[in-house]
C-alpha cells in the first residue's frame, strides 16, 4: 500500500470514529522531546535542564550493567527495543497531490466583508481560485483569484509503505547527533523504520527525534493565498478552493461578522503539536482533529476558532503540516480560524536555525508592519469585540529587541496603540491572544527568559488598558486565573481582585471586574505538562531546577492566583519530569459565548483512547463568567 493511501485510510478511520462516537533563537527551554531543540533552547535561555534530560537518556544506556535503572524509562526502552539493519531502506518519492490540500481558512482584519484562504498543490495550477456563493449548491458563485507562490517543502524520507526511515547515528557527549557540514550524520550504527515501534516504547514516543536521525527531501510545491472581499455582513457563505485543472475542495462554509453587540461564539484550542516520530506510532494529529470535531458538536454554531499556537512539533517537517491540516480538514472547512504562532511553528529538525516563514506559508493571516519572524501579529474586530493576536516568536536579538524578549519594542508599542484605539472606539471586549504565557500552572511563565524580559510589561499593559481576557498556550495544562490586577509588589506581578459576584444559570459571574482573566485550555494533542506548583516547592525544584529560588510561600502565592490549575492526565512520568510520555488520552478545549455585556467561559474535557477505538467522551468541567453592568 502506498503511503498516501495509508494517510487516506487513517482519515477515513478517523471520520468513522467521529460518527460512531456521536507552542530567531527562542528563549523557551521546555521541550525535551527533541534533544537537538532542547540543547538549542538551553543555550538560548541559560537553562541546562532540558539538555541534561537528553543526556540522562544517553547516560542510562551507557550505565547498563550497573544496578541503577533509569527511573523514567526503566531498564530497556528507546533504541534497546529497536532492531537495526545495515542497509538503508529505499526512499520512496513523495506522492504528487494536485487536489487542494492543507486548506486553512482564516479571519482577516476586516471580518464583516472578507475572509482569507490558503492551500497547497504539488504542481502550479494557473487558474487557482476560491469560489464563494450564498447557496450550499454553489450556484452563481463569485470567483476570487489566488496568488501562487513556489515553496520548497521538506518531507521526511519514507519507504514505499509510508514508514519513516531513521538512522541510529552517533552522538556527542551532550546528546547531539554528530553531523558534517551538510548536516548528515558522520557515523551510523544502523537503520530502522517506525514500522516496528509501538507506544510501549515510551522513550521513543517522548523523545523520538533524539533517538533516530531523520533525513529530509526537498519537494517543490505551490502555496496559494486568496481573499474573498466585498462580502455582506452577518451573512452565511459557502466556498470551494482549487482550480479547473486540479479540481476543487469539498464545499466549506463561513459566516461574516455582524453588528456591534450581536452575540457570537468561538472555540479556543491550542498546542496540537503533532510530532512526526509518532505519526505511525501514536498519531497525535488525530487527537487534535478529534478534539476539534467534538468541539463543533458541543458548539455547532461557533463562528470561528482561535488556536493559540504550536500547530506542529517541528515546522520544517512538512509531513506534520499535512497530518495536522488534512486530518482536520472537514472541521476546518466549516470553521474559520484566527491563527497564533507558537515557538514550535518555527522549529527545525537539527535546531541549528529557525524556519521563519513556515507559519505564514501555511496560513493567510495579516502581517502587520511587514514583520514576519516565525509568525506575525495582527488584530480584528468581531461583533464589537476586539481581538489582538501577538507573536511571541519575536525574540530574535536585534536593535528593536536587544534583550530578546518574547515581544520586541515595535510590536509592544503597536499592541498598546491598537488596544487603546479599540477602547477609544468603544469596543465591548478586549481579548488578547498569544502563545507564551505570563500566568500558567507549569513552568514556562516563570522560567523562560524571553518571557521574563516582558512579563511585567505584559501584565501592566493588560491591566492598564483594560484587557478583559488573555488567551494563551505553551504550557499544556488547564489554567484559569482569578481576576488579576497588576502590582509590582511581588514576583508574579499579579494581585487577586475582590470582585462582586452573581450567579446566573448555575454559573458564577464576576461583575465589572477591573482585572484580567488569563486562560490556557490545556492541549488538544497528546503532550501534557503537570501542574507542578500544586505539588509544592520541593517537587518544583526536582522537575525544574532553574526554579529552585521558589520557596513554599512563593508557591503558595502563585497557586493563589488561579481558580483552575490542573492536568487531567495522570502520567507516571510526572513523578520525575514536568511532562508525560506524549500519550495523553485527555484533551481540552474552551467555548466562549459573547454578548454585549456577558462573556461566558466554558472548559470541556475529552477522554478515551482514540487509536484503540474507545468512545471519546466530552464533559463540561468548568464554567465562569464576566458581566458588565453600566
Amino acid at each position: 500500500m502506498h503511503w498516501d493511501d495509508r494517510i487516506k485510510k487513517v482519515g477515513l478511520l478517523l471520520t468513522s470514529i467521529f460518527v460512531l462516537g456521536a507552542c530567531a533563537e527562542t528563549n523557551d527551554n521546555s521541550d525535551n522531546a527533541s534533544a537537538d531543540s532542547a540543547v538549542e533552547e538551553s543555550v538560548a535561555s541559560g537553562d541546562n535542564s532540558s539538555q541534561e534530560s537528553a543526556k540522562e537518556s544517553k547516560d542510562s544506556k551507557e550505565g547498563k550493567g550497573s544496578e541503577e535503572v533509569d527511573p523514567v524509562y526503566g531498564e530497556e526502552n528507546g533504541l534497546d527495543l529497536i532492531e537495526l539493519q545495515d542497509d538503508k531502506p529505499e526512499v520512496a518519492p513523495v506522492p504528487v497531490n494536485n487536489e487542494p490540500n492543507r486548506i486553512a481558512t482564516n479571519l482577516l482584519e476586516e471580518t464583516t466583508d472578507a475572509m482569507g484562504f490558503n492551500w497547497y498543490t504539488t504542481d502550479k495550477m494557473p487558474d487557482a481560485k476560491v469560489k464563494v456563493s450564498k447557496s450550499e449548491d454553489m450556484s452563481d458563485p463569485v470567483e476570487f483569484a489566488a496568488e501562487a507562490t513556489e515553496v520548497t517543502s521538506e518531507y521526511a524520507e519514507r519507504d514505499k509503505d509510508g514508514y519513516y526511515i531513521y538512522a541510529a547515528a552517533k552522538k556527542d557527549d551532550e546528546g547531539n547527533f554528530i553531523v558534517d557540514e551538510n548536516g548528515a550524520p558522520k557515523e551510523v550504527e544502523g537503520y530502522f523504520t517506525d514500522e516496528q515501534i509501538t507506544p510501549d516504547n515510551t522513550e521513543w514516543t517522548s523523545e523520538g527525534s533524539s533517538l533516530g536521525y531523520l533525513e529530509l527531501q526537498d519537494v517543490t510545491e505551490y502555496s496559494y493565498k486568496a481573499e474573498a472581499d466585498d462580502l455582506e455582513p452577518d451573512t452565511q457563505y459557502y466556498y470551494q478552493v482549487g482550480s479547473d485543472e486540479g479540481g476543487y475542495s469539498k464545499t466549506g462554509s463561513f459566516r461574516t461578522s455582524g453588528e456591534k453587540g450581536e452575540p457570537f461564539q468561538f472555540i479556543h484550542y491550542t498546542d496540537t503539536q503533532n510530532a512526526y516520530w509518532n505519526a505511525n506510532v501514536n498519531n497525535e494529529a488525530a487527537y487534535g482533529a478529534d478534539t476539534l470535531a467534538h468541539a463543533l458538536e458541543v458548539a455547532p454554531d461557533a463562528d470561528f476558532a482561535l488556536h493559540t499556537g504550536d500547530f506542529v512539533e517541528v515546522a520544517e517537517v512538512e509531513d506534520e503540516w499535512v497530518d495536522n491540516l488534512d486530518m482536520s480538514q472537514d472541521q476546518n472547512l466549516h470553521l474559520p480560524h484566527a491563527y497564533t504562532p507558537g515557538n514550535h511553528d518555527e522549529y527545525t529538525v537539527l535546531g541549528d536555525e529557525k524556519d521563519l516563514t513556515a507559519f505564514n506559508e501555511h496560513t493567510n493571516v495579516p502581517i502587520t508592519n511587514d514583520a514576519m519572524t516565525g509568525g506575525s501579529y495582527y488584530s480584528y474586530d468581531y461583533n464589537g469585540a476586539h481581538f489582538v493576536v501577538l507573536n511571541t516568536n519575536d525574540n530574535k536579538e536585534s536593535e528593536d529587541n536587544p534583550e530578546q524578549g518574547a515581544i520586541g519594542k515595535e510590536q509592544m508599542e503597536w499592541a498598546k496603540q491598537d488596544i487603546q484605539a479599540a477602547r477609544d472606539a468603544g469596543a465591548n471586549w478586549i481579548i488578547l491572544a498569544y502563545h507564551k504565557p505570563i500566568y500558567s500552572a507549569s513552568y514556562h511563565a516563570l522560567q523562560d527568559e524571553d518571557v521574563q524580559v516582558t512579563r511585567e510589561e505584559f501584565a501592566k499593559l493588560a491591566d492598564e488598558l483594560d484587557v478583559d481576557v488573555v488567551l494563551q498556550g505553551h504550557d499544556h495544562n488547564l489554567t484559569r486565573t482569578k481576576s488579576l490586577v497588576y502590582t509590582s509588589d511581588n514576583f508574579s506581578y499579579g494581585e487577586v481582585e475582590d470582585t462582586e459576584k452573581v450567579e446566573k444559570d448555575g454559573v458564577e459571574y464576576h461583575v465589572n471586574p477591573e482585572g484580567v482573566t488569563y486562560i490556557i485550555p490545556n492541549t488538544s494533542g497528546t503532550k501534557a505538562y503537570d501542574a507542578i506548583y500544586m505539588k509544592g516547592a520541593d517537587h518544583v525544584h526536582k522537575v525544574r531546577p532553574k526554579l529552585d529560588w521558589m520557596t513554599e510561600d512563593d508557591v503558595e502565592l502563585w497557586n493563589g492566583l488561579f481558580d483552575v490549575a490542573k492536568q487531567p492526565d495522570e502520567s507516571p512520568k510526572f513523578d520525575h519530569k514536568h511532562e508525560n510520555f506524549r500519550q495523553s488520552q485527555n484533551q481540552n478545549f474552551a467555548v466562549y459565548t459573547v454578548t454585549e455585556d456577558e462573556f461566558l467561559i466554558e472548559f470541556y474535557e475529552m477522554s478515551g483512547n482514540l487509536h484503540e477505538g474507545e468512545e471519546r467522551t466530552v464533559e463540561l468541567v468548568d464554567s465562569y463568567g464576566i458581566k458588565k453592568e453600566k
